[in-house]
């Protein structure tokens, strides 16, 4: 690597700086397992304040360049068997299907129900997206699971990132299909729930993230030790 890890123990290592640059860095078919929530945006506020205005699909094109360099290079750093869960939504779905699917073997959505709503109009918001992603030679898993996982969200008063995903569900997703010695890597770190729960179920683990003061954060909840999860391996 070029740049020195911002933290590092024997399961994790840690990188502050911007994940497209970092990966560069990273080693060809050196990880296992990518588990990921990036920053599935929409670049179409104007539309808020233009009620008149044309909307079409070429819109993604900015959403689409960048994370088609997002997986290119995720995809070079996975193993051969590798699998991926990039967390999203039902609008930057279709994005990121188009993506990847020039860039992965075998892609699928997951349903993670929230099993709580917040609030809202109409139809009120309870579940992500989940894409889950296979390279060539991944092996399947004899006996699948259903495709909605019920996890309970991270409360928002104990969240110290907006995103923040529970550590449960983390672990079942990478007890699923990465190996008991298996690499796992969250290039848009968060504040660190991917790190935490790949250290819980035994997995080395590298991160990146651009925001120091969430590296900070990662490297306090790393400090302080990680639990146990092995019972909640699905």
């Amino acid at each position: 690597m070029s740049a020195a890890p911002y933290y590092s123990d024997d399961h994790v290592t840690l990188y502050h700086g911007d994940a497209l640059d970092v990966m560069d860095d990273l080693g060809e078919s050196s990880v296992d397992t990518l588990v990921t929530d990036p920053p599935y945006f929409l670049p179409a506020a104007h539309y808020s304040v233009r009620s008149g205005s044309f909307r079409s699909l070429s819109d993604l094109s900015m959403l689409e360049h960048f994370f088609r360099s997002t997986f290119t290079k995720a995809a070079r750093v996975l193993r051969p068997t590798g699998t991926g869960y990039v967390f999203c939504d039902g609008q930057s779905y279709p994005a990121f299907y188009a993506v990847g699917y020039s860039v992965f073997h075998r892609l699928r959505p997951l349903v993670w129900d929230k099993q709580t709503s917040i609030n809202g109009y109409d139809w009120r918001h309870q579940h992500e997206l989940i894409m889950y992603v296979t390279m060539p030679e991944a092996p399947r898993t004899p006996t699948g699971d259903g495709d909605v996982l019920r996890e309970r969200a991270v409360a928002i008063n104990d969240r110290e990132h907006l995103a923040q995903k529970p550590v449960n569900l983390l672990v079942r997703l990478i007890d699923k299909t990465s190996p008991s010695d298996g690499v796992v890597l969250d290039p848009f770190a968060g504040s660190g729930s991917t790190l935490v729960a790949a250290a819980s179920a035994g997995r080395k683990a590298i991160g990146i993230e651009r925001e120091e003061r969430y590296c900070e954060i990662i490297a306090n909840r790393l400090a302080q030790g990680v639990l146990d999860f092995s019972a909640v391996a699905s």
